[in-house]
């Protein structure tokens, strides 16, 4: 005669529910924020690329130059120094999804001097449902992304 248990426990029924109540409260805010949080990939990546190239000029004691294409994404950067002049790096940024950069200029140009200063062209780039305008500060050479 053994003694067959049949369905749950309240404890159990409890422990699972305690479980599942703590999982949906990880879930919901990432929920809730879906599709807000506009996607600024392509603004990124072009601010980490003037950053890392306003960086290089001090560093190096070098004038660098981009050359970026806004329609490709397409650039090249290039150095000019005390020992001569030569192409750093070419590649180019990954316009994702549905953004675009919106310029009038056909070639979007930035200098950075080593003292940090800088003169560059400002870009927008337009998103599915957003913008975000991307321009350097030419005293500090600091790129910025703002609306």
């Amino acid at each position: 005669m053994t003694n067959a248990r049949r369905g749950f426990t309240l404890v159990e029924m409890a422990i699972v529910l305690a479980i599942m109540l703590i999982a949906g409260g990880l879930v919901v805010p990432a929920l809730v924020d879906l599709g807000r949080t506009p996607q600024r990939r392509t603004a990124d990546s072009l601010l980490s690329l003037l950053n890392a190239s306003r960086k290089l000029a001090i560093a190096h004691n070098v004038t660098v130059t981009i050359a970026l294409d806004p329609k490709s994404g397409n650039y090249r950067v290039d150095s000019t120094g005390y020992y001569g002049a030569g192409l750093v790096m070419q590649s180019q940024i990954d316009l994702l999804g549905m953004e675009s950069m919106a310029t009038d200029a056909p070639r979007l140009n930035y200098v950075f001097k080593p003292t940090g200063a800088a003169m560059g062209d400002t870009v927008r780039i337009r998103g599915a449902d957003s913008s975000v305008v991307v321009s350097i500060d030419p005293w500090s050479g600091v790129a910025y992304a703002g609306h």
